[in-house]
């Protein structure tokens, strides 16, 4: 566990997906039929790790385009249909609709729940998803899911997708707060670092065994395994 000096934290924003919500878990029982129906030998969990970053690359790219954002689901669906003209598997517009959908089953880490209601009851800290997805769709999620938070601030808000800095400054105006007072965590190094750079706290939940990384060899504020953790910490400053 590495941590660094962190300055008086009155908001933490959370990413949702890859961080609160578990992509794979989420989408493996869909992906795994359908592959198989397909005879696809692969993995489903490593096509769904492949789409992730598929439509990584997409948002990254949409930030760079100096046009109005393509919104979220648009991207996922798109992305989910290349990768599989990629992987030369056959599907159809109401293949992909059904997996982004009704074929899902959005899965929480277990970790959730009950560490980031640990955070709100201790009355100091305003909990809030800031995340990618659209900002509709992350307010059903919430709801739906049960995700003890304050509420949701969305990319779509922005008109661009993090880690562009349009996004983490909409989130400080949103929250009225200095940057250094909102630490932002998620279980990816590039969001921190975004984070970071517009002048946020980052905490990175190493979920996933992945070495935290930036190229100019600074480290994330905090880094710990899971929320468990991340509370721990936080219940002490």
């Amino acid at each position: 566990m590495q941590k660094l000096p962190l300055g008086p934290v009155r908001a933490i924003t959370f990413d949702m997906y890859g961080t609160l919500l578990d992509l794979v878990a989420s989408f493996a029982s869909g992906f795994d039929e359908f592959l198989k129906s397909k005879g696809y030998a692969g993995s489903a969990d490593d096509v769904i790790q492949a789409w992730e970053t598929t439509y990584l690359h997409e948002s990254n790219v949409d930030s760079l385009l100096n046009r109005p954002r393509t919104p979220f689901e648009v991207v996922r669906r798109v992305t989910l249909s290349q990768l599989f003209h990629k992987l030369k598997i056959s599907h159809t517009e109401d293949d992909i609709e059904q997996l982004v959908t009704t074929k899902a089953t959005p899965t929480l880490f277990p970790d959730v729940k009950e560490h980031l209601a640990r955070l709100q009851t201790l009355g100091k800290y305003r909990v809030w998803v800031l995340s990618n997805g659209d900002l509709a769709s992350l307010d059903r999620a919430v709801s739906a899911l049960g995700i003890p938070v304050n509420g949701a601030i969305s990319a779509e808000q922005a008109g661009y997708y993090k880690p562009h800095a349009g996004v983490y400054q909409h989130a400080i105006k949103e929250l009225g707060l200095p940057g250094e007072q909102i630490l932002h965590v998620a279980a990816h190094a590039w969001d921190i670092r975004g984070a970071r750079a517009a002048g946020m706290a980052g905490a990175y939940i190493n979920r996933y065994g992945i070495p935290y990384v930036d190229a100019d060899g600074s480290q994330a504020d905090l880094e710990v395994p899971g929320l468990a953790e991340l509370a721990d910490q936080l219940t002490q400053t």
